[in-house]
């Protein structure tokens, strides 16, 4: 229809609309008129978009059907400015789009502009964005990434031809989809996740499944549950990380090629996303994975400005879109809905799962994460009335059992789930921060607090920092009083480890009744077991390029087996282990390959590699006896003013 016409005019009189909220006073004065009338029109609404597609205004009035529709006025307030420049409008009947046009806001906002509707009969991708993305939920999302408009426009053609070829052939899911990038900011995961997930599960976010390909290598959630996942997913995202593609990896990659190339999941699209970096390396290591997107079904997000074929994102960091992107990836089993950048599923939590031993550890470490992102997503939402996120924690073991390694890690686990800012450890003790006089304690103390905000701060042997003495100069209670401020934030943005023997840390929490309640989160370490520490060996020996023979091997499996049988509490661990084999096995070798001239002159690869019986038998006998009598008391400690 012919003779349609939308006029506008910026309105800065802040009293024009009563009913506006406070908040809004920048108003667009909206006119819609049709001369010749329009019959058996019962609602008619104007939304008005930015030129990069962003809702910036929505007029909507009802009319008597009965009566011929000739002109309606609105009034858009809006809290944001209404600059000169190009605008889309876009009008509906009924709630059906009908028409639109593009409108050019001069610099004075004296004047009224006027242009003609047109018909969206004959604008395919105006009728499509209107009618399928413009309402959505996920679509506003792309303001909130910085998205810029040819990007934007690109990716409305995409989703347009996905949308047709699907009614041609009665399809009922869209093609499986690649989104690649310039570095870990471009956008990547923000779009996979929740432009596209929205676009394919038509915003049911219970039809969406997050993973990342280094959950499915390393094994750690199980491919039998992430299937069941799969399999009632209409959109499946997969996130392509740094990966050490050995052969189990490149097979386990290729595997989940050949599902996605034959469609073995029939209702489920999988969108892979990664930088370009990530990209090109699982494309070269892995043969099926190649050829498998096209140039139709691939998206290129570029950080630069440039105007061309790459697809734009603005380069600009957005911690909404970040925060969101992580947790997405830790939704369904991987987490709940982060990171690393992001992480999602970061190189930390990796290396903690492949330690040896500790799975009560593990469990419970990975059951306090999905915890705090649960607690954050809801937060998020303002479904959380207390805003606390403290996690502070407490470590309860035996002398290397992997305290001070598992602090490290936790740092950076809680930065890649958008918890601490930073994610570094800071490590401490009592003789590093009590001091010698009154008032150099607490400075101490909160030079270390400070130091290790947006991290951790781990505080070895914490028990040590009360005395059972009666001595009233002991400073070691200053530094438990000048962590309770910290210990007292709802949101610290920074996680307190106290680490020690099980029961000496109960007793020094009976000192003081409002101390355990400070920390919610307590983890068990469990001494290794012979098998556990023999395995610890053999992976120390491999690290360093050195080889056990058959002999040397079941020599040392049968020491490590006498010796754990006649621990107590003082026992070492890992650092027991460590010691054997640096300062005993090792050391009995170099004496053995580097004995005599002659050995020296005829030294070759092999003798420096390989570690004989005789090696381990030497080390019992010359270094073990002292380091077992060495541990087998407690050490002193001492209480100084």
């Amino acid at each position: 229809m012919k003779n349609l016409f939308l006029r506008v005019k910026r309105n800065f009189d802040s009293n024009s609309n009563n009913f506006a909220p406070e908040y809004a006073d920048l108003h667009l004065d909206v006119e819609l008129s049709a001369p010749k009338g329009l019959d058996g029109v019962k609602e008619v609404s104007v939304r008005i978009y930015s030129a990069s597609y962003r809702l910036m205004g929505v007029g909507c009035t009802e009319h008597d059907a009965e009566k011929t529709f000739r002109k309606a006025c609105f009034d858009m307030a809006n809290d944001d400015l209404w600059d000169a420049g190009l605008y889309r409008a876009y009008v509906y009947i009924n709630g059906t789009p009908k028409w639109f046009c593009e409108v050019d806001l001069p610099v004075s906002s004296e004047y009224w502009t006027r242009k003609g509707l047109e018909s969206m009969d004959g604008h395919p991708l105006e009728m499509f964005f209107a009618d399928k993305l413009a309402m959505t939920n996920w679509w506003p999302k792309l303001h909130c990434g910085r998205f810029k408009e040819p990007f934007i426009r690109l990716l409305t053609e995409k989703l347009m031809i996905f949308s047709s070829e699907m009614e041609e052939k009665k399809a009922d899911k869209v093609p499986h989809l690649l989104v690649t990038g310039e570095g870990e900011n471009c956008g990547a995961k923000a779009l996979a996740s929740m432009i596209l997930g929205g676009f394919i599960t038509n915003d049911d976010v219970t039809k969406k499944y997050c993973l990342s390909l280094s959950e499915i290598t390393t094994g750690t959630y199980g491919w039998k549950n992430m299937e069941k996942e799969v399999a009632k997913s209409k959109a499946v995202i997969v996130e392509v990380p740094d990966l050490d593609y050995n052969d189990h990896t490149v097979n386990i990659v290729n595997l989940m090629a050949s599902m996605i190339r034959y469609d073995a999941f029939k209702d489920t699209t999988f969108v892979l996303h990664g930088t370009d970096r990530n990209i090109d390396m699982m494309m070269e290591k892995c043969i099926l994975m190649q050829g498998l997107f096209s140039d139709r079904t691939t998206l290129r997000l570029s950080s630069d400005r440039s105007v061309g074929v790459k697809y734009e994102y603005d380069g600009e960091e957005d911690e909404f879109m970040k925060a969101v992107g992580e947790l997405l990836d830790k939704e369904n089993g991987c987490g709940l809905e982060e990171t690393e950048n992001r992480t999602g599923y970061c190189k930390a939590e990796r290396k903690l799962e492949a330690m040896v031993g500790l799975q009560r550890l593990k469990d419970d470490m990975k059951e306090a994460r999905m915890m705090a992102m649960f607690n954050k997503k809801r937060a998020e939402m303002c479904l959380q009335t207390d805003g606390e996120q403290r996690n502070h924690m407490l470590f309860l073991g035996n002398p290397g059992t992997g305290k001070t390694t598992v602090a490290k890690l936790v740092g950076q686990m809680y930065h890649s789930m958008g918890l601490l800012s930073k994610g570094h450890t800071v490590e401490t003790n009592r003789s590093k921060l009590v001091g010698e006089y009154i008032g150099m304690t607490e400075k101490k103390t909160l030079d270390a607090i400070e130091e290790a905000r947006g991290g951790v701060l781990f505080i070895d042997e914490a028990y040590t920092l009360i005395s059972h003495e009666s001595d009233t100069k002991d400073f070691g209670k200053e530094v438990l009083n000048a962590l309770l401020t910290v210990l007292s934030e709802p949101e610290p943005d920074m996680i307190i480890i106290l680490a020690g023997y099980e029961d000496k840390m109960a007793a020094m929490m009976k000192t003081n009744p409002g101390l355990k309640d400070r920390f919610p989160l307590t983890f068990h370490f469990d001494d290794y077991s012979a098998g556990e520490l023999m395995e610890m060996a053999c992976r120390t020996l491999e690290a360093g390029n050195y080889r056990l023979t058959d002999e040397a091997h079941r020599c040392l499996a049968s020491l490590i087996e006498k010796v754990s049988a006649q621990r107590d509490e003082y026992f070492g661990n890992g650092r027991w282990v460590h010691n054997l084999i640096n300062q005993g096995i090792i050391k009995s070798m170099a004496r053995r390959v580097m004995s005599g001239s002659a050995a020296v002159r005829n030294i070759d690869i092999s003798l420096l590699c390989d570690i004989q019986e005789a090696d381990i038998i030497e080390a019992e006998r010359n270094f073990l006896s002292l380091k077992t009598s060495r541990i087998s008391s407690p050490r002193p400690i001492g209480f100084r003013a």
